[in-house]
């Protein structure tokens, strides 16, 4: 078993500890049609499909920036994490589902 699926954070946890970090990303893992229908402010949207080698290195090109994925029942945070740890990516953190977010969202 890897190691960053030992800590589930919810997405609550993830945005303060986003908000907190001098180095760390919020990332919303769902479809652009999920995300545009409400997302947590502060994130960036990463469909799944879309974690490529040649859009997220040029998104995100330092590879020790904290990654924290947040997802749905459906789009696991799960799946994007192997595709990040998969280009490099070690500082993965499972950020929760949201369909159990009960904070505000942004459109």
């Amino acid at each position: 078993m890897l190691s960053i699926f030992m800590k589930k954070l919810t997405v609550n946890e993830a945005k303060n500890k986003v908000t907190t970090s001098d180095n760390a990303v919020l990332i919303d893992c769902r479809p652009k049609e999920d995300y545009a229908h409400g997302h947590v402010a502060g994130a960036i949207n990463f469909p799944i499909e879309k974690i490529t080698e040649e859009r997220v290195c040029r998104r995100l090109p330092d590879k020790t920036t904290g990654l924290y994925i947040i997802g749905s029942y459906y789009h696991k945070p799960n799946v994007a994490m192997k595709k990040f740890k998969k280009l490099g990516y070690k500082n993965l953190h499972f950020s929760g589902f949201m369909e159990e977010h009960h904070g505000m969202l942004t459109h």
